[in-house]
């Protein structure tokens, strides 16, 4: 059975209601679901070839495939892809991630249809739906953020999953007692260093490294949640542990060529939060070239009345990033604070 929820967006295109339905399966592993196909961040697009040449075609080339905010050379959001409706069959529903454009004539308006595990496992199928084919596109701009986070959504939950059947038990215990904060961290993960208010944990291998740093403050004004803080802050602690092959490089942030972006964001269980992406760089050594892209999120703790922040660098100067990036992205989403882990020294906030 499949559970149906219906929720109407108040938003007008051409006269029009774009209508969200949402269909999540509720079978376990017995439900017979065959595993979905593809790789990450691909989008398999179902509609017409007229459509795919036209106007729809273009909002969509220039949605999905937009660079990512924060990498150093371009690369797409999503990997698009398309199939015409009539050879949409068994060999393509098996795609991780589908957007189908159906015309319904005599339709009251537009309508967004989201179907999680709808043909395979895991799967996002997103159908939207317009009365004809000329207000595809209408519809679409209207609908291009939602089905943009509902494709990331997915990414990000197919991500975790794989890093919980990975995870390191241990190196997610010793988080839990050093700063009563758990994340899951996947097998290859080891701590470069772990301090009470300021922990590094790392995965290297031979082409690429992926790091995470989670470090907290008591919270005392607003002003800790500006882009000046937050990165005057990252730069003080990787200043201080995170340096190159010479002693005198350090990493910080690098706003040379591409800006810094701040973004008030929403996280699990806290108030406010801020997303902070672009690049950092080693300084101090004209030797050290080394650097890359970086995510963070700075929040508040009301559990411990206190600033947290995870970020999370990349290092892998020839290999494409974006996925890399993704998944050290996944483990900072799975911050939650553990307010039943007793910590020395820690009082909980009023």
């Amino acid at each position: 059975m499949k559970k149906l929820v219906f929720l109407t967006v108040c938003l007008a295109v051409c006269g029009s209601l774009l209508t969200l339905l949402s269909c999540t399966g509720t079978g376990g592993q017995g439900d017979g679901l065959m595993s979905s196909s593809g790789r990450s961040s691909e989008v398999l697009v179902v509609c017409t070839e007229s459509a795919w040449q036209g106007e729809l075609g273009d909002s969509l080339r220039a949605v999905l495939e937009a660079p990512v905010v924060g990498l150093p050379r371009t690369e797409p959001m999503f990997r698009v892809s398309r199939v015409s409706p009539e050879r949409f069959g068994p060999v393509y529903q098996k795609q991780r991630n589908i957007l189908r454009f159906d015309v319904k004539e005599g339709a009251d308006g537009s309508r967004l249809r989201v179907e999680k595990n709808k043909w395979a496992r895991p799967q996002m199928c997103i159908t939207l739906s317009a009365v004809s084919a000329d207000s595809m596109a209408s519809a679409f701009s209207m609908a291009q953020k939602q089905i943009v986070g509902y494709l990331m959504s997915g990414e990000m939950m197919r991500f975790q999953r794989a890093q919980r059947a990975q995870q390191d038990v241990h190196l997610s215990t010793l988080l839990q007692k050093n700063c009563a904060l758990s994340m899951v961290f996947p097998e290859g993960f080891i701590y470069a260093v772990r301090r009470p208010d300021f922990c590094w944990l790392r995965k290297e291998t031979k082409y690429w490294g992926q790091h995470v740093m989670v470090y907290t403050e008591p919270y005392v004004s607003e002003s800790q949640f500006s882009p000046e803080y937050i990165a005057a802050l990252r730069n003080r602690h990787t200043k201080q542990y995170v340096q190159g092959s010479a002693d005198s490089s350090r990493a910080q942030i690098d706003d040379r060529f591409y800006p810094v972006t701040y973004v008030p964001c929403t996280f699990p269980n806290t108030p406010y939060a801020v997303e902070a992406r672009g690049l950092w760089g080693l300084f101090g050594h004209p030797g050290d070239l080394m650097g890359g892209p970086f995510v963070s999120y700075t929040l508040l703790d009301t559990v411990y009345n206190r600033v947290v922040t995870v970020d999370g660098f990349l290092y892998a100067p020839s290999d494409p990033k974006r996925d890399l990036l993704r998944q050290v992205e996944a483990i900072l989403k799975s911050l939650t604070v553990t307010d039943t882990v007793a910590v020395a020294g820690m009082k909980k906030g009023r």
